[in-house]
């Protein structure tokens, strides 16, 4: 079994960064094999990534080898995190305005995940939990002036499935 290790985005391989950009974070970097470090750093800063490391497997250290494009699903995840326990599956629905069909970044206790929007995911069960207590406030007015508060959720979602209890 490998294990997981922390290193700079400055001093990562471009393998460790191709790894963290596909899988981590779920993004598509395309058919390119010979893509550049500086390249991939760019991606995983343009993707919202704030932090200066990444975790990856050690194997990625000098022979690791990353899947293939094909290989790994749109919404994997940072090795170590949630998804290896129990996992519902859910389908956040797109909406309207800017960023309605962008993936959102969901994080529970410094794990951090990207799900794609309109189309069934499977995700670790305190994501669904993260997700369900997402919400906002709206402030209504009626026609007197009187104003009302409730709260939304801020990503609609649907679970279609769930877990047995254990």
């Amino acid at each position: 079994m490998s294990k997981d290790i922390t290193v700079k985005i400055a001093t990562a391989t471009v393998e460790q960064l191709r790894y963290h950009a596909g899988v981590v974070l779920g993004l598509d970097l395309g058919p390119n094999p010979n893509i550049k470090a500086e390249t991939l750093r760019a991606k995983i800063s343009s993707a919202g990534y704030g932090r200066d490391e990444i975790v990856v497997p050690d194997s990625l250290g000098d022979a690791g080898e990353t899947p293939a494009a094909d290989q790994v699903p749109a919404h994997a995840v940072d090795p170590g995190s949630y998804q290896r326990g129990p996992r519902a599956q859910i389908l956040i629905e797109r909406q309207e305005g800017p960023g309605g069909d962008r993936g959102v970044f969901v994080a529970v206790n410094g794990k951090s995940i990207i799900i794609p929007r309109g189309k069934p995911c499977d995700v670790g069960v305190p994501y669904v939990e993260a997700l369900q207590n997402a919400v906002q406030t709206v402030y209504d007015m009626d026609d007197e002036g009187n104003i009302s508060s409730r709260d939304v959720p801020l990503y609609p979602m649907r679970v279609l499935s769930m877990p047995a209890a254990a």
